[in-house]
């Protein structure tokens, strides 16, 4: 007989087989509809749980600084700079924060979300891991499960759980829609939020940094990461 965790794994694995048609999305809005502006009527704050894509410059885990994009470039840098110039912050504190980790994979990021979560205490949390597997070849299946324990661990806090998608340009474009479907659909399991944060400048070579890596974004591709954010979490403030 199948526990919960096995019944939960069973159905993600088949989900990601699904055509993204046949799965909806619960937590999922399009950005290309008008956002309303929402200011807050309680302290919120965000979240930003990435890689090196997500903190952008810095001490990595293993201990080397690097500045793919200059500090107060990076996406979360502008989140939280638009949210203050639109007086979001009129009737509650929003602070954002990026806790952040280059070289860092999901599995890895599931003992240190525990801590973050206690430290800072958020409201709102955009997980946006996955390159790191992605690019190690680790199976989909298992980068879904560390996706949900991440996406539960953030719900228990009382948080709410966004989920990025940093799909993976370098290994094609056939594994790059496989990617995709399998984080459109761990949100949906989840109860998350999908967030394509890369939609507008995917496949395009003026956004990514050459590295010789082939998924860094540059400062100019922030902006639109930003963009794509804001329009995702702006529904979600109270």
């Amino acid at each position: 007989m199948f526990n919960a965790r096995q019944l939960l794994k069973s159905f993600c694995i088949a989900a990601i087989a699904v055509t993204m048609t046949a799965c909806g999305g619960g937590g999922d809005t399009n950005a290309s509809e008008t956002v309303t502006i929402k200011q807050p009527k309680k302290a919120t704050v965000i979240m930003v749980f990435g890689d090196s894509t997500s903190q952008g410059y810095g001490i990595e885990k293993y201990g080397t600084y690097y500045e793919d994009v200059p500090p107060g470039l990076m996406y979360a840098d502008l989140l939280r700079n638009r949210l203050k110039a639109e007086k979001i912050d009129a009737f509650a504190p929003v602070t954002v924060i990026n806790e952040s980790l280059g070289s860092e994979f999901a599995l890895e990021a599931i003992d240190r979300l525990a801590y973050v979560l206690a430290v800072h205490q958020p409201t709102h949390v955009l997980l946006a891991h996955g390159t790191n597997d992605a690019r190690s070849a680790i199976p989909l299946s298992e980068i879904s499960e560390d996706f949900l324990t991440m996406i539960n661990m953030v719900r228990a806090s009382g948080a709410k759980p966004l989920l990025a998608d940093m799909t993976l340009t370098v290994r094609g474009r056939a594994y790059a829609a496989e990617y995709s479907n399998m984080v459109r659909n761990t949100a949906y399991i989840g109860g998350a939020t999908y967030v394509p944060i890369v939609e507008d400048i995917i496949w395009n070579p003026k956004y990514v940094l050459n590295d010789g890596y082939g998924y860094h974004y540059n400062a100019d591709a922030q902006p639109f990461m930003m963009n794509t954010v804001w329009n995702y979490i702006m529904p979600l403030f109270e």
